[in-house]
């Protein structure tokens, strides 16, 4: 039931929601409902586990630095959604692979496939020298490297490209400032990764997704980039991993996770 207000503050009318428009909206949120449970049972299909199957992708950011474009280089594990980004100038194989190598230290688990566009840099063009190219390079890390054609057919993808950064995530960048762009980055992958509810995750956080898996129950933060109060954990897997856990005592030990491009700006944790 809703009651109009008139001008002089007082009630004019009253009136009831047509019973119709009632029934519509419960049917709407039925669906909405639906289409989240489908989106969280196809994630657990096709990713049960962290680290499972890890989205890689580019995004050409919209600034300019000394008349070069800044790409993003975007990973997200499909399970927990948590994500991983580093700028390059290029979108080569090397700066691909960098990236992947980066991926594989950052997050605090095992990585077992890469799924990419089947595009440069992942995939070679014609010609080029199939033992060097993006797929060799992955089998030499003891990773599956797994590509679409387009992402309209492939949903998930579709799902979490809109969770990187880029676009309107790219805050107030205007200025072009190497330094600006690697504060607003860092900001945005730590409130993703720590503080970002998501729906067809149950509501939960990309770091909260993580936790209710069995060995990552202490873990109260995660930054790819490593703050000082981080350090490297051991797990099953013999990469090396950079999470923070309690109890920690802000102990750290050195470590450069840094892409190229950021050579001048390195950090120890």
């Amino acid at each position: 039931m809703i009651r109009d207000i008139g001008t002089d503050g007082f009630s004019s009318s009253v009136f009831q929601i047509p019973k119709r428009f009632e029934s519509l909206c419960k049917e709407l949120t039925h669906a909405g409902r639906v289409y989240l449970d489908g989106l969280t049972l196809a994630i657990e299909a096709a990713a049960p586990r962290p680290g499972f199957l890890v989205y890689v992708q580019t995004k050409k950011l919209s600034i300019r630095l000394n008349g070069l474009e800044p790409v993003i280089f975007s990973a997200v594990d499909l399970n927990t959604h948590l994500q991983v980004a580093q700028v390059y100038l290029a979108t080569t194989t090397a700066a691909a692979v960098d990236f992947v190598d980066f991926v594989a230290r950052s997050f605090p688990f095992g990585i077992s496939q890469i799924r990419t566009l089947s595009r440069a840099p992942f995939q070679a063009p014609p010609g080029a020298d199939s033992g060097r190219d993006f797929a060799s390079l992955m089998r030499e890390r003891s990773l599956l490297h797994s590509v679409f054609t387009s992402p309209s057919n492939e949903v998930l993808f579709s799902l979490v490209s809109k969770l990187t950064f880029g676009g309107i995530s790219e805050g107030s960048l205007a200025c072009g400032n190497k330094e600006d762009m690697l504060k607003e980055l860092s900001r945005f992958l730590f409130f993703h990764n720590n503080y970002r509810s998501l729906p067809w995750l149950g509501g939960k956080t990309p770091l909260q997704k993580l936790k209710a898996f069995r060995g990552f129950e202490e873990i109260h933060s995660f930054d790819p980039y490593g703050a000082s109060c981080y350090r490297r954990v051991e797990t099953s897997s013999p990469l090396p991993t950079a999470i923070s856990r309690k109890g920690d005592g802000g102990r750290s030990v050195p470590g450069e996770l840094m892409a190229p491009y950021y050579q001048n700006h390195k950090q120890r944790r």
